[in-house]
Order: C-alpha cells, then sequence, then structure tokens
C-alpha cells in the first residue's frame, strides 16, 4: 500500500516537473493581445530574460553600447539611439529582431513570433513605459 501512494506521488512530481517548462512557454508566448503592451511588461517578461544577459547587453557587456538589465535606464537608451522611435513599428529594433541571421537579436535563436508581435504592438501604441 505505502509503495503505491509513493509511487503514485513520484509520478504526479516527475509529470508537473516535465510540464511546467511547456506550461510556463505557453503563457510567455501566448496571444499578444492577451499580454500587456507596456515596457515594463516586455522588460519583465521578454528583454531580461533574453538581452540583458551577461554575454549581450548587461551591466557587465554592454554590445553595441546598449545596456538592457535596468528597465528605465534601456527605455531611455533605445529612444535616445532611436532604436525606439514611439509609433513606429518599423523602428530599427524590429530589422534587429526580424533580421537575417548574421544582424538578428537574440544571436542564439530568434525570439518566438509571439514576442516579437507584442513588441511591434508596442511601438505602434508609441512605446508606453
Amino acid at each position: 500500500m505505502m509503495y503505491r501512494r509513493k509511487h503514485r506521488i513520484r509520478t504526479a512530481l516527475a509529470l508537473t516537473l516535465a510540464l511546467a517548462p511547456l506550461v510556463l512557454a505557453a503563457a510567455c508566448t501566448g496571444d499578444p493581445a492577451e499580454r500587456p503592451a507596456t515596457w515594463a511588461y516586455l522588460h519583465a517578461a521578454i528583454v531580461a530574460p533574453n538581452c540583458a544577459t551577461s554575454s549581450c547587453h548587461s551591466g557587465r557587456v554592454e554590445t553595441a553600447g546598449v545596456a538592457l538589465d535596468e528597465a528605465d535606464e534601456a527605455y531611455d537608451a533605445l529612444i535616445e539611439r532611436r532604436f525606439v522611435v514611439p509609433g513606429d513599428p518599423a523602428s530599427a529594433l524590429m530589422s534587429l529582431l526580424e533580421g537575417d541571421e548574421r544582424r538578428r537579436m537574440p544571436p542564439d535563436a530568434p525570439l518566438p513570433a509571439a514576442d516579437v508581435e507584442l513588441i511591434r504592438i508596442w511601438l505602434a501604441a508609441g512605446a508606453p513605459r
């Protein structure tokens, strides 16, 4: 009896751990209309985990002179350097996100299409903080 209970618990735990990344991925790449198109959200959900890494756009390594690890400073730098033009969904940032493999950001793997679309919606909405 005790063996069966332990086995069921282990099976449930293993299944939960196996499915957790899929559930999280689905939540992060869901319909852009269901996620907020604000810089605070974009930075926390997309930019910080994908761009502000220790080898790319962090305070330690400012690739192209851009650090993206602090939300307010990153927003100001993107506007100042004209990677982001509020109201323009064709801003330079989009060409970097959708570019060919030589220029695409992030260089390791492209962002999911839903994330890119949410960034486009954010730009078109005036790039609100």
